[in-house]
C-alpha cells in the first residue's frame, strides 16, 4: 500500500514551442503529461515514495496513455479509473520569453477527473497511507466535489496527514468570488498548506508575510508555504516563520515547479510523520533547522524542474537531486 495518496487531475499539458507567443499567435504545440496532483505523484515516485493516484482518466488514447505512465513510475493505479463516457482534460500553455509559464486555456467539457465518485474510494488505501494530498480543481463541480470530501472524511478518520495546494485557476471557476470562498471554506482541512504569491494576494488582498501569518492563524494551519518562485520559499509556523533562498539555474520552463517543490516538502517530512501517532502534531513537532533542510532540498527539486520542458517529464530522481546539491556544497567550499 502506498504512503502517499495524490487525488485529484492528471491531464495533457500542450505547450507552445514558441517562447513569448500567446495563444492566439501559436502554431507548433508538444505533448505533456501533466495535471498537478499527478506531478506531485511522480515528483515523490521518483524520490523513492510509495504513491498511489486517485482520480478517473478517459478512456480514450490520452486516457490510457496517461494512466500507464503513472504505473510505468510505480505509482499504485489501482484506484485510477477508466472512464469510457468522458474526455480527458487538456491545458494549453504558452510562456514568456524567459521561459515563465503562462496556462492560456483549459478544455472544460465532461472532463474524466470531475467524474471521481465517492465508491471509487477504497478505504483500505487510506487506513495505511501516511499523508493525503489534493487540490481545489476537485472541489469546483459535482462529483468530484463530494468524493474530495469523502476523502478527506477517510484522510482524518484514519490519522492521514493533509496536504492541499488551492492551485488556484479562475477560468475554471464560475467567478473568482466562489473560487476565493470556496478555498477560504476548505483551508482548515489542511495541515500543509502551499501558496504562491498571486495566490496569497488573491486569498488576502496582500503579498505581504503578515498577511500569511494571519491567514495560518485564522485556519488553523499547521505549517503554511509561501512559494517565491526563484527566491526560493518561506514557511510559517507555530514556532516561527523561515525564508529559504533558492537556487540560481538555467531556466528552461517552469512547467510543474511548484507540483516538484511540493514532492521535495512531502518526502522530506515522511521520516518524522510516518510512524507518529498524532502526524498533525509531528510536523508542528519540528524544529526551525530540521524544516530549514526539508525546504532547502524541496527548493531543489523545484529548481531542477526549471532545467527542463514539460510537466512531469522534468521532475528529478533523487539522485540528480544529491547530485544537485552536492555539486552545489563543493563550489560553495572551494
Amino acid at each position: 500500500m502506498a504512503d502517499v495518496l495524490c487525488l485529484g487531475e492528471i491531464l495533457v499539458d500542450w505547450v507552445c514551442t514558441t517562447a513569448g507567443a500567446e495563444l492566439d499567435a501559436a502554431q507548433v504545440f508538444t505533448k505533456a503529461p501533466g495535471g498537478a496532483p499527478a506531478n506531485v505523484a511522480v515528483g515523490l515516485a521518483r524520490q523513492g515514495v510509495s504513491t498511489g493516484f486517485i482520480g478517473r482518466v478517459s478512456g480514450d488514447a490520452f486516457g490510457k496513455w496517461l494512466k500507464d505512465l503513472l504505473a510505468s513510475e510505480n505509482i499504485d493505479t489501482s484506484s485510477t479509473v477508466l472512464d469510457a463516457n468522458a474526455n480527458t482534460r487538456m491545458a494549453y500553455v504558452v510562456t514568456t520569453s524567459t521561459g515563465d509559464r503562462k496556462l492560456a486555456e483549459f478544455s472544460r467539457v465532461a472532463c474524466a477527473d470531475t467524474q471521481l465518485i465517492p465508491n471509487d474510494l477504497v478505504e483500505a488505501q487510506f487506513k495505511s497511507a501516511c499523508v493525503l494530498h489534493f487540490g481545489s480543481i476537485s472541489l469546483i463541480a459535482e462529483p468530484v466535489k463530494t468524493a474530495t470530501t469523502c476523502a478527506k472524511d477517510f484522510a482524518k478518520k484514519h490519522g492521514l496527514l493533509l496536504s492541499y495546494d488551492p492551485n488556484v485557476r479562475l477560468a475554471l471557476w464560475p467567478s473568482p468570488e466562489i473560487c476565493r470562498d470556496a478555498i477560504l471554506q476548505t483551508l482548515p482541512w489542511a495541515d500543509i498548506v502551499k501558496i504562491n504569491l498571486d495566490e496569497l494576494e488573491f486569498l488576502t488582498n496582500s503579498r505581504n508575510m503578515e498577511a500569511a501569518e494571519r491567514l495560518r492563524q485564522q485556519h488553523d494551519i499547521a505549517l503554511l508555504i509561501v512559494t517565491l518562485d526563484a527566491e526560493g520559499s518561506h514557511f510559517l509556523t507555530d514556532k516561527g516563520s523561515c525564508t529559504v533562498a533558492g537556487f540560481k539555474i538555467q531556466l528552461v520552463e517552469a512547467t510543474g515547479a511548484g507540483d516538484g517543490f511540493v514532492s521535495g516538502i512531502i518526502s522530506g517530512l515522511l521520516p518524522y510523520i510516518k510512524t507518529a501517532t498524532n502526524r498533525r502534531q509531528a510536523v508542528k513537532d519540528l524544529d526551525m533547522d530540521t524544516l530549514g533542510a526539508i525546504f532547502k532540498r524541496a527548493n531543489a527539486v523545484g529548481a531542477l524542474a526549471c532545467t527542463r520542458a514539460g510537466a512531469i517529464p522534468a521532475l528529478p530522481k533523487s539522485s540528480e537531486i544529491d547530485a544537485f546539491l552536492e555539486n552545489l556544497a563543493l563550489a560553495t567550499s572551494s
